[in-house]
């Protein structure tokens, strides 16, 4: 059996390299998303990238994405969904969330070597917190509140009311997970939402109910990020690194454009 040879090799400098010529300042504060295999075999994976990070915003902040996609209501489940007379035998066993040691899901490894780091806060929202390096990370972190957790007052809100910026190292916008905080701040409807956040005397699950938008509400966060490029070119830069890219785009045009986006869409549906 013949074995794949690596013909690709990304390390440490490039990224580095990379970063600077897509404009990242030390001190900026960014919100990042990766897909670290579209880089080929990175000598030290993803310990590597985020040193790169940090090295290279050394004066500013790092979040991550760390979400918990499986602390909601398991009656709500449909990937796949739980057998009816099984669902309250998940909702006593589930762990409530920890910032210390609930693992993110479904995200990669980097997002979760990163919020593991011990110079990493994680935010206290057990359904939908952010990994934070950096300036602030405390402030930031303990300030995301439980209804509306990526509206304002959330560390999203902080990287648009100070001129934070999105990179993307080889993912798109479906990823994007700011653009949630323009569909936040436009006065949706909001639902009742549950995640377990304690355990009882009886050793079973508490549930804590809050309030949050649906955020499944459209999937076209791609066609919204081709949408902006067009009418703002000077808002983002793509850089080139071997088989990939990088994109580095400026939150606040982009939120802005998001909820003029999403507004005529809300009412495209409310007006059917």
């Amino acid at each position: 059996m013949t074995q794949d040879i690596i013909t690709t090799i990304t390390t440490k400098d490039d990224f580095k390299n990379t970063f600077i010529s897509a404009q990242i300042k030390a001190t900026d504060k960014v919100m990042v998303h990766t897909a670290l295999s579209k880089f080929y075999y990175v000598p030290g994976g993803p310990e590597s990238l985020v040193q790169a990070l940090e090295e290279t915003i050394n004066q500013g902040t790092i979040m991550m994405p760390s979400e918990v996609t499986t602390n909601c209501d398991p009656a709500d489940w449909e990937y796949p969904p739980v057998k009816q007379d099984l669902i309250q035998l998940v909702r006593d066993n589930m762990p409530p969330y920890n910032p210390d040691t609930s693992p993110s899901e479904g995200l990669g490894i980097t997002p979760e070597y990163f919020r593991t780091l011990p110079d990493v806060v994680r935010s206290c929202h057990p359904y939908l917190p952010i990994a934070i390096w950096g300036k602030d990370k405390v402030q930031i972190a303990n300030k995301q509140p439980l209804d509306m957790p990526y509206g304002l007052n959330s560390p999203l809100d902080y990287l648009y009311q100070n001129d934070g910026k999105i990179i993307f190292l080889g993912t798109d916008y479906e990823t994007c997970t700011i653009l949630h905080y323009a569909e936040s701040t436009i006065g949706r409807k909001t639902e009742t939402c549950s995640a377990a956040t304690g355990i009882d005397k009886n050793g079973k699950t508490i549930w804590t109910d809050y309030q949050n938008i649906d955020m499944d509400s459209y999937d076209d966060f791609n066609d919204l990020g081709l949408a902006f490029e067009r009418n703002f070119p000077n808002e983002f830069n793509q850089v080139k690194l071997n088989n990939s890219f990088i994109k580095v785009i400026k939150i606040k045009p982009l939120i802005n454009f998001a909820r003029v986006w999403f507004k005529k869409k809300d009412k495209k549906i409310c007006n059917h």
